[in-house]
C-alpha cells in the first residue's frame, strides 16, 4: 500500500467505526502522524552559525542577524505570522507579524515564530542558544532533545567540551543527529575541508548518523537574488547535501508513520471492505488561530489553545544569545553531461550483447518517462491544475524510477545517465524549497531533459 492509500483506509476506519474503541484512540494519533512536521533542533556553542543552517532550511532569511538578547527560538507553520514569546516567569505574549526587535525588548526567555512558509510544513526547526557554560548547556540540550526528532550539531571543530555536551543526547536521537562542519569557506580549500571531514570521522564517526560539510555563506552568495541560483555554487557549499539528509529523515518518519497504520489495519481490518473515500488531501499542520499583523503586543498571557500543537515546553530552557542568517533556492534542471563510448563498434559479441541490453533498458526508461510527461502535460491544461506539491512529486516519482530500470546496465554510458538522474534528484530538492509561480513547468522540463539525455545514448547506440 502506498502512504496514500494506507492513509485513506486508516481514516475510513476511524471514521466508519471499524476499530475497537480502545484501538481508536491510537489509531487517531498515528493518522495525525501523516501531517506531523520532522521536529529538527539545532545545537551548538554561538557564534558557529546555528542561525546561518536554520534559515538554509527554511529557504529564506527569516532570523536575521547580530540580535543582543535573542534566546533560543524555534520556527514552526502558522497560516498568519505571529511570534510567541515565553517570558522568564513563564507567562505569555503575543506579537503579531514578525518583529524581532519587539521581541527582544520583552527579554524573552523563549521565542516562537509562527509563519507560512512551505518547509514549515513539513518541518520545523529549534535553535538552542545557551550561555558557554558546559552544566547549563548541558540542560538546554538535554531538555530540547526531549521535543525533537533529528539533532543538528553544528561545529567549526568539535571538541572534547563539545563531546560532553553532546553526551546528553538519549541515544534514540543520536541515532538521527548529523554533526555539521560549518564556515567551510574559512578553510584552506577542499583538501583541508576532506582532512578535516576525516579527523571528525575517526574521533566522533560513531556518535552520529552523518557528518556533513557546510558553508551558508557560499550558500547565500549562491541564490543570488530572484532566481539566479549559482547551482555549482550551491552545491559545493554543502547546502545540497544537508538538505537532501534532512529529506531524507523525512521520508523516514513518513515510512516509520504508514509502518504503524498498515499494522493497525492488518490486525483490526484485514477484511474489511474498503469503499471508495475521496482523496485526503495533505494539510499543513494544525496552528492555533491567526493574530493581526496589526495587533499590538498583548500584555496578558494568552489562553492555552493560542499556542501551537507539538511538544510544548514544560519548563523554560536556559538561555541568552547571538545568532546569523542564511538561506537557499532553486533552479532550473542541470544539463545531465552523459559521456562514454561510442556503441558504433560492435564487433565483439560481448559488447553487442550488452548495448542491445542497454537499449532495451534506455526505451524502458523513456517509457516510463512518457507516462509522467503525460500526466504533468494533461495537469497543466486542465482548468484546474495540481498544485506545486502535487507536480514535484509526479516528478519525483518518474525521476526515482529511473535508477531501478537502468540499473541492471553495465556500460559506463548507462552509469553516467543513472548519475544525471540522481544530479536530477537533487535539483528536485531544490525545487522544493523554491518560492515560484512556475514550478509545474519547471518539473516537466526536469523530465524532458532527462529524455533528451536518454535519447541521446539511444542515438549513439543505433
Amino acid at each position: 500500500m502506498s502512504k496514500k492509500s494506507t492513509r485513506e483506509k486508516l481514516e475510513f476506519a476511524i471514521s466508519t467505526g471499524l476499530l475497537p474503541e480502545d484501538v481508536a484512540k491510537p489509531a487517531k494519533n498515528v493518522l495525525k502522524g501523516f501531517d506531523t512536521p520532522l521536529r529538527i533542533v539545532l545545537l551548538g556553542a554561538s557564534g558557529v552559525g546555528k542561525t546561518a543552517v536554520l534559515n538554509l532550511l527554511l529557504g529564506q532569511n527569516m532570523v536575521p542577524d547580530g540580535i543582543d538578547g535573542m534566546p533560543s527560538v524555534k520556527l514552526e507553520f502558522g497560516v498568519e505570522p505571529k511570534m510567541l514569546c515565553t517570558l522568564p516567569d513563564g507567562s505569555k505574549k503575543i506579537i503579531g507579524g514578525i518583529d524581532f526587535e519587539a521581541c527582544t525588548n520583552l527579554k524573552p526567555a523563549f521565542v516562537t515564530v509562527q509563519a507560512n512558509l512551505p518547509a514549515l510544513a513539513k518541518i520545523s526547526v529549534m535553535e538552542i542558544v545557551a550561555p558557554d557554560v558546559p552544566e547549563q548547556q548541558k540542560k538546554a540540550v538535554s531538555w530540547a532533545c526531549k521535543q525533537a526528532d533529528v539533532a543538528i550539531w553544528c561545529s567549526t571543530d568539535f571538541t572534547e567540551d563539545e563531546q560532553d555536551i553532546w553526551d546528553v543526547v538519549p541515544d534514540r536521537l543520536k541515532d538521527h543527529g548529523f554533526l555539521l562542519l560549518t564556515k567551510t569557506d574559512q578553510l584552506m580549500g577542499q583538501a583541508e575541508i576532506n582532512t578535516r571531514l576525516a579527523t571528525l570521522s575517526r574521533n566522533c564517526g560513531d556518535e552520529f548518523l552523518r557528518i556533513l560539510p557546510i558553508s551558508a555563506k557560499l550558500a547565500l552568495e549562491a541564490r543570488g537574488t530572484g532566481r539566479n541560483l549559482n547551482l555549482n555554487l550551491f552545491k559545493s557549499s554543502g547546502a545540497t547535501g544537508l538538505i537532501s539528509a534532512i529529506k531524507g529523515q523525512i521520508e523516514e518518519a513518513q515510512r516509520a508513520t504508514t509502518d504503524k497504520a498498515e499494522q493497525i489495519l492488518a490486525r483490526y481490518c484485514r477484511d474489511c471492505d474498503y469503499q471508495e473515500t475521496e482523496t485526503v488531501v495533505d494539510t499543513p499542520p494544525q496552528v492555533s488561530e491567526p493574530v493581526s499583523e496589526d495587533a499590538p503586543v498583548q500584555v496578558d498571557t494568552p489562553e492555552p489553545e493560542q499556542t501551537i500543537t507539538s511538544p510544548r515546553m514544560a519548563e523554560v530552557p536556559p538561555v541568552e544569545a547571538p545568532v546569523e542568517p542564511e538561506r537557499q533556492r532553486t533552479a532550473a534542471a542541470p544539463k545531465l553531461e552523459v559521456v562514454g563510448p561510442s556503441y558504433a563498434d560492435k564487433s565483439d559479441d560481448k559488447t553487442v550483447e550488452s548495448a542491445d541490453k542497454d537499449k532495451v533498458l534506455l526505451e524502458e526508461a523513456l517509457a516510463v518517462l512518457s507516462v509522467y510527461e503525460r500526466d504533468l502535460v494533461a495537469s497543466l491544461d486542465h482548468p484546474d491544475p495540481w498544485d506545486d506539491d502535487q507536480a514535484l512529486q509526479v516528478c519525483e516519482e518518474a525521476i526515482a524510477m529511473l535508477p531501478g530500470v537502468l540499473e541492471d546496465g553495465a556500460s559506463p554510458a548507462l552509469s553516467d545517465v543513472i548519475a544525471g538522474v540522481y544530479d536530477a534528484q537533487d535539483t528536485l530538492i531544490l525545487m522544493q524549497h523554491e518560492q515560484s509561480d512556475s514550478v509545474a513547468d519547471d518539473a516537466l522540463t526536469l523530465l524532458l531533459q532527462v529524455r533528451r539525455d536518454i535519447e541521446s545514448i539511444l542515438v549513439r547506440a543505433a
